[in-house]
């Protein structure tokens, strides 16, 4: 699907650019075979390039209106002359190319695909807004409040600078302000300086979208209400984020570990880590098809139970190590043959 046939994220699409037209660079030969050996299935469709760039873009343009609010009048209005291209020169820069920053942006996007043919009004967590349980409803009504923040009114999805973990957050509010030094004098570094560190002074990972996820399903599970009949309503609603959160908690892992093993191939043992029957696991697969794929999904559901509980706690055991630590490991393994 190209975007211009996907009126809701057209304009936030990259520029068009004629695959035929030689273009200069003296990378264009790496670039060139490294999208033309790149297998099919992990290519980003023209659907997904077009919505994390429309993320992207609407969170430079949230930290760029964040730092010219703290700049003094005469630099705010010089500065705000900058935004022309900003977006443009951050991406050539390759400043924005951070793993953790594409990670948060492509599992938005994988997030959005999966419940696209689902109400997004998430009627379960509707529900629990105004649930008995005071922990339940009050949980319920910040996730519902931090989705509502992170969607437009076409119920496209958005990223927030608290999204971002600290580190991103710093590398990319100084990028910012470095291209909006660009349009400014010399004397605007310190006044730069000091807009940033006024708005890296206010983010707060606690207001992170996962963090409400994880709040909720960490409430409901303590209440010991993370069963079966609920990861079966959250399918239905093709609540993909807060079932994966519940998963995870039920099997006691991290929930970015979770959401891997659920986009990754690995929902069925996801699915044993967290304690589902067989038919839980199935309606899982059938309210997410474009996880699977109907033609995949009688497979991947006979791997369900192809996967011996021996299997299963060794998978828990290494998802339970420091994840430094795994990395490390993967990459000695390599290392090694």
């Amino acid at each position: 699907m190209m975007p211009v046939e996907w009126p809701l994220a057209a304009s936030a699409a990259d520029r068009p650019v004629d695959p035929a037209r030689p273009r200069v660079g003296r990378d264009r030969l790496g670039v060139a075979m490294a999208d033309f050996f790149l297998d099919d299935g992990s290519r980003l469709t023209d659907e997904e390039r077009a919505l994390i760039a429309a993320m992207l873009r609407g969170l430079v343009g949230d930290i760029v209106d964040e730092l010219i609010a703290g700049l003094p009048g005469l630099l705010a209005a010089q500065a705000d002359r900058g935004r022309d291209g900003l977006y443009r020169r951050l991406r050539a820069s390759g400043l924005m190319e951070r793993p953790n920053l594409v990670s948060l942006l492509l599992r938005r996007a994988d997030e959005q695909q999966l419940s696209a043919r689902a109400d997004r009004n998430h009627p379960t967590v509707a529900s629990l807004v105004s649930d008995d349980s005071a922990p339940v409803a009050e949980a319920a009504m910040a996730l519902a409040l931090a989705r509502g923040r992170r969607r437009d009114r076409f119920g496209r999805m958005s990223i927030e600078f608290d999204d971002l973990d600290a580190e991103d957050a710093v590398a990319l509010v100084h990028a910012v302000a470095a291209g909006l030094r660009d349009a400014l004098s010399d004397e605007a570094d310190e006044a730069l300086g000091s807009a940033s560190r006024a708005l890296l002074s206010r983010h707060d990972e606690g207001r992170r979208l996962d963090a409400a996820v994880a709040a909720l399903a960490r409430v409901l599970d303590t209440q010991n209400r993370a069963d079966d009949a609920l990861v079966h309503r959250l399918a239905e609603d093709g609540d993909a984020a807060l079932l994966v959160g519940l998963l995870a908690r039920r099997a006691g892992i991290d929930q970015l570990d979770a959401w891997n093993f659920f986009t990754g191939g690995e929902a069925m043992m996801l699915a044993r880590l967290a304690g589902c029957d067989r038919t839980t696991a199935a309606q899982m697969l059938a309210a997410f098809e474009p996880m699977s794929g109907a033609h995949a999904a009688e497979r991947i559901i006979d791997r369900f139970a192809a996967i011996d509980d021996a299997a299963v706690e060794r998978c828990r055991r290494w998802l339970r190590l420091d994840p430094h630590y795994r990395t490390a490991r993967r990459a000695m393994e390599q290392a090694n043959g």
